[in-house]
C-alpha cells in the first residue's frame, strides 16, 4: 500500500487497526488499517461492494468488527472520544419542522422545568448555521428550503451533537453545479476550522475539488492511501477495478448492435431532451434485445427511464413504440401501450404494503379478474399469480400472505413479477437487484435471461456491473449524453472509466 503517511496516531482523529468484518462467506472488510488526521478531508472510494458501506457502518457503531480495533481520539490528549456523525445520501430531515427544530431533534435545549427552551433552540441553530453561512434559514420550514440548504441543515444537525468528524455519503446528490461549488467552499472553510471528513462519492472529479487525501477499497481490502495530488481519474479507476480487470479488452462500437440485425424496432427515440438532464437523445431498441444503461447519479440514464415510463414529460423529442407515437407524461397510458416498469426503490413505489403478494403481483391486470358484477374473481387472480410466482421463484406461504412478511429478495421478485404481469412489449427495469442477497440476485438474473430467450425486450438501468453483464449492449451516460456504447462481453474497467466521462 502506497503513501501511508497519514498514520501518525498522535495527530490522528480516526484510527482503524487491522479491521476485519465478515457476513457469512463474504469478507466485507479484510485487515483494513487507516488513519485520518484532524482537519483532513479523506475521500473513500471503490466500486459497489468494495466495502465502503461496511466501513461506515463500523465507524457509526451500526456493526462491530470481527477483529481489529477502531479508535476515535482527541488530538489534544490522545484520549478516546465518541464524536462522529454521518450525513447520508437520502435526507432524514422532517419536512414540516423548521431548520432549527430539525437540528435540535433528540437534543432539545430545556429549561429548569424540563420544557423545551425554544429561544435556545433557535439561537443554537443560528450559531451552527452561521458557521456555514446560512444563519438566515434557522426559522424556515425544511420543505421550503433549497437542496443545498437542506444538506447544510443535515450537516449542522450532526455537528450539534458535538461531532467534529463528518462522514459525507454522496453529499452532492440532487445539487446543481452552483450549489456544489458553494458546498465545496463551505467544506473547505470547515476543514480550516478543524472539522475532519470522510467523503464518499462515485463522482471522482468531485474529490479532487474537496479532498486532500484518498483511500481506495477493492474487494474489502484497502489498496491505496495517498495524497489526492498523486492521482488523476484514470489512476483511481485503475485502482478501483484492479490489474486483472484492466487487462480485459473490448471493442468500442457505436451504432446498431449485432443483436439488432434483422430485428424489428420496438422503441425509437428522436431528439429526446429533458432540460439540464438529457440532451437531444436518439436511441433505437430492438425486439428481443436486452440493452443496459448506466452512469453516475444525474448523468441522464434515470431520466431516460422516467420519460419512457411516463413519469417525466420531456422538453422536446418524440418516442415511437411499435410504430405508434406515444404521448409522454402518462403512466397509465404507458402501461396500456405495453411498457412494464420495475422502479428502483421497491419500498417507495414498488409495491403496496397493505396488500397481499397476489394483489401486488397482478396489480396492472386487476381488471382481467373482474366479473360482470365488477367483483374480483380471486381464483382467477390466484391462478395468474401462481404462474408469476413460479416464473420468478417467489417464496410465500400463500398468495394471500402480506407482502411485508416476505424477505427483501422475495419482495423484489414480486415487484418484478408485477412489471411483467401485463406481458409488456418493453420491460423497463431500474436496478433490478438492488438490496437483495446473492441467492436472490442469481434467481433474478436467471428469470430475466429466460425472458430474453423468449424474445422479451428489456431496458435495464443499473450501476452494478453484475446486472449489466446479462445485457447485449450497454450505453454509458455522462452529462446527459451517451458517451460510450459497448457490446458483450461487458468489462468492468471499461465501464468504470466511461461513467467518469473517460473513454
Amino acid at each position: 500500500m502506497k503513501g501511508f503517511r497519514f498514520g501518525m496516531e498522535q495527530k490522528a482523529k480516526i484510527i482503524l487497526k487491522n479491521v476485519t468484518k465478515t457476513f457469512g462467506p463474504t469478507k466485507a472488510l479484510d485487515d483494513v488499517t487507516l488513519s485520518v488526521m484532524k482537519g483532513q478531508s479523506m475521500a473513500l472510494i471503490g466500486k459497489n461492494g468494495a466495502g465502503k458501506s461496511t466501513l461506515i457502518s463500523l465507524l457509526t457503531n451500526l456493526y462491530k468488527p470481527d477483529s481489529g480495533e477502531i479508535l476515535i481520539v482527541s488530538e489534544e490528549n490522545n484520549s478516546e472520544i465518541k464524536e462522529i456523525g454521518c450525513v447520508y445520501q437520502r435526507s432524514s430531515l422532517t419536512p414540516y419542522l423548521t431548520a432549527a427544530e430539525n437540528i435540535a431533534i433528540g437534543n432539545f435545549a430545556r429549561n429548569k422545568l424540563g420544557l423545551i427552551n425554544w429561544a435556545k433552540v433557535q439561537t443554537r441553530a443560528e450559531d451552527l448555521l452561521d458557521e456555514w453561512g446560512f444563519a438566515h434559514i434557522a426559522g424556515v420550514q425544511v420543505s421550503d428550503l433549497e437542496p443545498l440548504e437542506k444538506k447544510i441543515v443535515e450537516i449542522c444537525r450532526v455537528i450539534s451533537t458535538g461531532s467534529r468528524i463528518l462522514i459525507l455519503d454522496e453529499p452532492t446528490a440532487g445539487l446543481d453545479i452552483t450549489s456544489m461549488e458553494l458546498l465545496f467552499e463551505r467544506m473547505y472553510a470547515a476543514h480550516r476550522r478543524g472539522v475532519t471528513s470522510i467523503y464518499i462519492s462515485h463522482h471522482l472529479q468531485e474529490i479532487f475539488q474537496v479532498c486532500d487525501a484518498v483511500a481506495v477499497l477493492r474487494d474489502g481490502k484497502l489498496v491505496e492511501v495517498n495524497d489526492i495530488s498523486a492521482h488523476n481519474i484514470e489512476s483511481l479507476v485503475s485502482l478501483m477495478v484492479g490489474p486483472e480487470a484492466n487487462k480485459s479488452k473490448i471493442v468500442q462500437q457505436r451504432g446498431r448492435s449485432s443483436h439488432s440485425v434483422n430485428r424489428k424496432e420496438i422503441l425509437t427515440i428522436n431528439g429526446l431532451t429533458v432540460e439540464s438532464k438529457l440532451k437531444s437523445l436518439d436511441l433505437k431498441i430492438f425486439e428481443g434485445e436486452c440493452i443496459g444503461v448506466t452512469g453516475l447519479d444525474g448523468s441522464g440514464h434515470n431520466q431516460l427511464l422516467e420519460v419512457i415510463t411516463g413519469v417525466t414529460v420531456p422538453t422536446s423529442g418524440n418516442m415511437v413504440l411499435r410504430g405508434a407515437t406515444i404521448s409522454p407524461g402518462n403512466i397509465s397510458e404507458s402501461i396500456e401501450n405495453g411498457i412494464g416498469f420495475c422502479p428502483e426503490d421497491r419500498h417507495f413505489n414498488g409495491y403496496v404494503p397493505a396488500l397481499s403478494v397476489a394483489e401486488n403481483a397482478t396489480m396492472p391486470i386487476h381488471k382481467e379478474f373482474r366479473n360482470k358484477f365488477k367483483l374480483i374473481n380471486s381464483k382467477a387472480r390466484e391462478s395468474s399469480y401462481n404462474k408469476l410466482a413460479n416464473s420468478w421463484s417467489i417464496k410465500a406461504w400463500s398468495p394471500d400472505q402480506p407482502i411485508e412478511e416476505l424477505s427483501g429478495g422475495n419482495q423484489q421478485k414480486v415487484a418484478l413479477a408485477r412489471a411483467v404481469s401485463s406481458n409488456p412489449h418493453l420491460l423497463v427495469l431500474n436496478n433490478p437487484t438492488s438490496g437483495v442477497d446473492v441467492s436472490a440476485k442469481d434467481s433474478i438474473y436467471k428469470t430475466i435471461s429466460d425472458l430474453i430467450e423468449k424474445k422479451q425486450t428489456v431496458l435495464l438501468a443499473s450501476s452494478d456491473i453484475s446486472d449489466l453483464e446479462i445485457c447485449d449492449r450497454v450505453l454509458v451516460f455522462f452529462g446527459g449524453e451517451i458517451v460510450g456504447e459497448f457490446e458483450k462481453p461487458i468489462q468492468d474497467a471499461v465501464i468504470a472509466a466511461a461513467v467518469q466521462g473517460k473513454n
